[in-house]
């Protein structure tokens, strides 16, 4: 969504673009996705005894186990039933019979489907009208489609691979309405982070070390045969057309003008467009075939579309003004009201509550010995100066908050601190407010009310730290928006399962209330207690002897007046109140 992710381009993206700059380029995306494309002929030899289950909507992301005669488990296979299967495995043998499983990756069109398993060398087995994938929850979700930046994206801990996709908030809205929704889906690792961070293994744990990454990436982007760059190598499917376009990094232009943008960003979204979109075109830098998000959303022709972070980047991106935010947003919601669909967009919500913007406060409270946990951030936020009409606020809270000079002048300085920001943000999401208003069809959802603890998820109790933050309560723990609370990943800047969930159900809960349908919202009870980056499991990992001395370990093991800060700062933060 924002920053961070830039930082890694100029790591990961360039050295990618540095491979294959001398490679030359390869055919357009094939127009036959499916098991067209490797299928040569069909053997008929084996027979399927039996599929469980035979029916599923068409997100996919559904376990499924075959039971197949005559069927030579030892040949590399890949499988399809509708799009092609994920983790596909030969769980058991008993005698001439295999069992595999495989997880579903859904279909565009509803109805019942062949299981196409391929040997690898062109050979298929057809097994003819086995599954039946049944239509979404409501026909609003018939074509779903996302745009936005890295948030709508599933980008999570510094680094964009499948197990954070697969628990990206548009996902988690898809999942849960039974809309097919096609992703870009990386293999693990996937785009990996910068130097510090650990990445998530296949399971989604904590498992590899940045310094383990060279040869990784190596290995995924290099085919060992031709010793050419396989860009095609790093997806799950690199066939299927995408129905979550966003783009991590981008600002409003962007959006609106792909790869002709004037923004700073604009070489980084031209490569990861041709990385996310344009897979068998063996050129990162070209620019014909790939088209701005507005565009290839109206090719879609969808009927709903989301985004949760469509002008996140622009907050902390001081190049872009208002009067060309206002231009850019107008053009952007305007395009996608054109479609007809059901348009819900996501505001943004004040910066302070993210741990990586946090610092600049900090800053100025340090030089009196004062912690967030002796002003609440919440309050100096709402104490800062935003809007048009705005008095010095600043200083009436800090004169009001205490009677030492002193310490009034740091609390003055921080709370000003948030006043800039503030400002521009106000006033962005203002001109977004009246643009919207102009079409019946586009509708906010009200992300910065959600992470300001003003709306409450059904089932969910709330409450506010010491920070002033929102506490959410999930099945007896305690979810905060603090460093490592549970909220946001490693990164401390986009968030964890749990917290993508959370934002989905906002999302879910609203287009629930203004178009009559009845989705259910995610699981946060299951969700977070699968999450490797809960409060919980990363107590856990951090207990462990060989983690100890890890950046991010040492903040959950810091003191007990440890404060919100960004990884990146960790360490020093830590000893200054050890």
């Amino acid at each position: 969504m924002y920053k961070r992710f830039l930082v890694y381009s100029g790591v990961g993206l360039v050295y990618m673009a540095m491979v294959i700059s001398g490679c030359s380029s390869g055919s357009s995306s094939s127009t036959n996705p499916g098991y067209a494309n490797i299928c040569n002929s069909f053997s008929g030899s084996t027979r399927l005894l039996s599929i469980s289950p035979t029916t599923g909507n068409q997100f996919g992301d559904q376990k499924v186990t075959a039971v197949i005669n005559n069927f030579n488990a030892g040949i590399t296979t890949t499988a399809y039933l509708g799009n092609m299967v994920r983790d596909f495995t030969v769980t058991s043998q008993s005698g001439n019979d295999v069992t595999i499983s495989f997880t579903t990756a859904g279909t565009p069109t509803a109805g019942t489907y062949p299981l196409v398993i391929s040997n690898g060398n062109g050979v298929c087995e057809y097994y003819g009208n086995v599954y039946t994938y049944t239509p979404p929850l409501n026909k609003v979700f018939n074509t779903f489609v996302a745009v936005g930046a890295s948030y709508t994206a599933g980008f999570q801990s510094d680094s964009y691979n499948g197990v954070a996709q697969l628990n990206g908030p548009a996902t988690w809205v898809a999942r849960m309405a039974g809309a097919y929704f096609p992703l870009p889906l990386f293999k693990m690792p996937g785009i990996p982070p910068a130097p510090g961070f650990d990445i998530l293994d296949t399971n989604g744990n904590i498992s590899l070390n940045n310094s383990d990454l060279v040869p990784i990436i190596e290995n995924a982007l290099i085919n060992p045969q031709t010793q050419q760059f396989n860009i095609p190598g790093v997806f799950v499917d690199p066939y299927v057309p995408t129905y979550n376009i966003a783009i991590p990094g981008a600002v409003i232009q962007d959006v609106v003008l792909g790869p002709n943008s004037q923004s700073g960003r604009v070489l980084g979204i031209i490569v990861l467009s041709n990385i996310l979109f344009e897979p068998l075109v063996n050129n990162l830098f070209e620019t014909v075939d790939i088209q701005p998000e507005t565009v290839m959303a109206q090719e879609l022709h969808p009927t709903i579309i989301m985004s949760t972070d469509l002008y996140g980047n622009d907050i902390i991106d001081d190049n872009t003004t208002l009067p060309q935010f206002t231009q850019f947003i107008t053009q952007a919601v305007q395009a996608f009201a054109s479609t007809g669909a059901q348009v819900f967009l996501g505001n943004v919500p004040h910066i302070s509550i993210f741990p990586s913007n946090q610092q600049g406060v900090i800053n100025q409270l340090a030089p009196c010995g004062l912690t967030l946990s002796d002003v609440s951030l919440q309050k100096l936020d709402n104490a800062s100066c935003y809007g048009s009409n705005c008095t010095d606020n600043c200083s009436t809270f800090s004169s009001t908050f205490t009677s030492n000079a002193t310490y009034a002048g740091c609390i003055k300085a921080a709370c000003e601190s948030l006043a800039g920001t503030n400002n521009r943000l106000e006033s962005f999401n203002s001109e977004f407010a009246k643009v919207v208003s102009q079409y019946p069809n586009v509708h906010i959802v009200p992300f910065d009310a959600l992470m300001q603890g003003e709306i409450s998820l059904a089932g969910q109790s709330i409450s506010f730290d010491t920070y002033g933050f929102p506490i959410y309560k999930i099945n007896g723990q305690t979810i905060t928006l603090n460093h490592l609370g549970g909220f946001f990943s490693l990164d401390d800047l986009h968030p964890t399962n749990t917290g993508y969930a959370i934002i989905a159900s906002i999302f879910v809960q609203t287009i629930n209330n203004i178009l009559g349908t009845n989705v259910p919202l995610p699981p946060l009870d299951s969700i977070l207690a699968s999450d490797p980056l809960s409060p919980t499991a990363l107590s856990g990992y951090c207990s462990q002897t060989s983690n100890k001395e890890k950046l991010y370990c040492q903040c959950v093991n810091g003191p007990a007046d440890y404060i919100s800060v960004t990884t990146f700062t960790c360490e020093t933060q830590y000893n200054i109140y050890k």
